[in-house]
């Protein structure tokens, strides 16, 4: 069998929902996460403190939470394709009381049309789930203001599936069989850094953004300040 990945992704499914969602929301993902939450701070710094988030792909509530945390007098617009995803979201907010600013949209971005801009679009572990790359890129676009920041963060797909192996073993080895799975399907469905090069040089983002690897399984791509 062929063990290359360098010129393939296999998609998988675009919303998550029963198992999936639970196992997801029940994951620790907390170092990941805040080490996200602290790039885009250092990013910012002080130039830049946003007044209205739009946090694409919410998922279960952790980063959303994260992200109240670091800007807490934002109004922040939560948006998941996924029902489940936004009621885990909606829960885990409300248990922390975070709920006061916080708008949730159950809605698939490619039939999401914001109706404002906002100061800081924010997107993990989105990007890997469509189908057409396009979708997000175009969400975005939609959402955009002139001095809007941009802050996008994804899985990296190995070039092969050896490679995917050893970084399920070495990040998700003690987590569900169920996550274990999805991991590595993530993995499979990821893009390259080179194809969300294109992608950004496509929607004529490259100039206006910084593309870089931040672990041996993630990238981030962030607006120039």
């Amino acid at each position: 069998m062929l063990d290359s990945l360098h010129q393939f992704r296999f998609p998988e499914a675009e919303l998550m929902e029963g198992e999936q969602v639970r196992a997801y929301a029940d994951a620790d993902f907390s170092l990941s996460h805040q080490s996200i939450i602290d790039t885009l701070s250092q990013v910012l710094g002080t130039k830049h403190i946003p007044e209205s988030i739009v946090d694409l792909g919410c998922g279960p509530g952790d980063m959303t939470s994260r992200l109240l945390t670091l800007f807490p007098q934002a109004k922040l617009l939560a948006i998941d394709g996924s029902v489940s995803m936004i009621q885990y979201n909606q829960s885990f907010l409300e248990k922390r009381n975070q709920t006061k600013h916080v708008s949730f949209l159950c809605s698939c971005i490619q039939d999401w049309i914001p109706y404002t801009s906002y100061d800081l679009i924010f997107s993990n572990s989105l990007l890997h789930h469509l189908q057409d790359p396009f979708v997000l890129w175009s969400a975005i676009q939609r959402a955009m203001g002139e001095n809007s920041f941009i802050f996008v963060c994804d899985l990296i797909r190995p070039e092969s599936f050896s490679q995917c192996e050893v970084l399920v073993n070495r990040h998700a080895k003690d987590a569900s069989d169920i996550l274990k799975n999805d991991f590595l399907n993530s993995l499979m469905a990821s893009f390259t850094i080179e194809e969300v090069a294109k992608q950004l040089d496509c929607v004529r983002l490259a100039n206006r953004m910084k593309l870089v690897q931040i672990s041996d399984r993630h990238w981030m791509a962030h607006s120039l300040i």
